[in-house]
């Protein structure tokens, strides 16, 4: 009888170890699997990263894989594994770029109460993101690109209405403003748009033309 426990202490032991090390492989496979998503997303935004770099510098007609994968500094052959065409490899470069940049246009609320601080802080998100996404923009202006691909400009700019008219409504309904709602939001529409605000800083003003657009637009405004 005591050799029959001893027995089954020991299968019971060997049970357990055995559980133990495989458990063990398991968390090992799934730390692995994790490190090498990480990889590979961190190489996806390098790659991304270098082809917006390569548009903005050289524009849509001219930019080359192999220029694309000399930037990232990886092999061509990589590029094209995960992008086949120059196309699908930009639209995804410019895809990923603009949601981010839609989601935080979408979030924006003001925190001001006054309608001198609520439009400043509208106009003031306007001049981080342009900073912030200039390659995304410069790109996207870029009149070679793609038709469906220069389409993520429009709704860059429909989400960007979205907010001067809501921003704008509530002004309007507290009087706030000194032309009619509608007008405000065109001039506002117009004066906060990429291609003007582009304009205007290779322009005469330079580094004083986002003072000088939000001068304007409060004056007329408010």
């Amino acid at each position: 009888m005591h050799d029959v426990v001893a027995a089954l202490e020991e299968l019971r032991h060997g049970a357990l170890d055995g559980g133990v090390a495989h458990a063990r492989a398991e968390l090992e496979h799934v730390h692995a699997r994790r490190h090498q998503l990480v990889v590979h997303a961190r190489h996806a935004q390098v790659r991304r990263h270098a082809a917006l770099r390569e548009v903005a510098r050289r524009g849509y007609a001219a930019t080359r894989i192999s220029e694309v994968a000399r930037r990232a500094r990886v092999a061509a052959r990589t590029v094209y594994l995960h992008a086949p065409t120059k196309e699908r490899l930009v639209e995804a470069a410019l895809r990923r770029r603009a949601d981010a940049l839609i989601g935080r246009i979408e979030r924006w609320r003001p925190r001001g109460d006054s309608a001198d601080v609520v439009l400043g802080e509208l106009i003031a998100m306007h001049e981080r993101e342009y900073r912030a996404e200039s390659v995304l923009l410069e790109t996207l202006v870029d009149g070679a690109l793609p038709r469906h691909v220069a389409a993520l400009l429009r709704e860059l700019d429909r989400v960007r209405l979205e907010i001067i008219s809501r921003t704008l409504n509530d002004l309007g309904r507290q009087g706030a403003l000194r032309m009619r709602t509608s007008d405000a939001i065109a001039l506002a529409h117009a004066l906060l748009s990429y291609p003007t605000w582009r304009t205007a800083l290779t322009g005469p003003g330079r580094r004083r033309a986002p003072r000088l657009i939000s001068s304007a637009l409060k004056a007329a405004l408010v």
